[in-house]
């Protein structure tokens, strides 16, 4: 009988001694649990280009799904993130959502490259005339 009572003993002190280290951890948890709920979601660093932006990066927006994503890619080009309310047909309540994520950089201007080709073209004209006008 002499050792039940002392196993029961060690059993107790035991289980004294570990229960204020489970209820610390538990607290704790259950703190940073509160923490996360009450924190603000966090801001994007970068924002999402609406004319560049692929389906998969569109639908990390909140309210952005498969669907909207495709719309929003089927209206490029924007001039400017309120457009994707009377081009893509976002709700105003979603555009608030993504409104700070989002920008709607220019697309690139291939009007250079244009230019430089007609430079080109009449930078040729030009020296086939220059010869057209010499006598041989």
């Amino acid at each position: 009988m002499k050792i039940q009572q002392k196993l029961a003993l060690v059993c107790c002190v035991a289980a004294l001694a570990a229960a204020p280290a489970f209820f610390i951890a538990a607290h704790a948890a259950d703190n940073s649990t509160q923490a996360d709920s009450s924190a603000k979601p966090k801001k994007r660093t970068v924002k999402v280009d609406i004319n560049s932006a692929s389906s998969a990066e569109l639908q990390t927006l909140k309210g952005i799904d498969e669907a909207a994503a495709d719309k929003i890619i089927q209206n490029r080009p924007y001039a400017s993130i309120t457009q994707l309310v009377s081009k893509a047909g976002l709700t105003k309540a979603a555009y608030n959502d993504i409104k700070d994520e989002v920008d709607a950089k220019k697309p690139a201007d291939n009007s250079s490259s244009k230019s430089n080709k007609n430079k080109g073209n009449n930078t040729n004209k030009n020296k086939g005339n220059t010869n057209k006008g010499k006598r041989r």
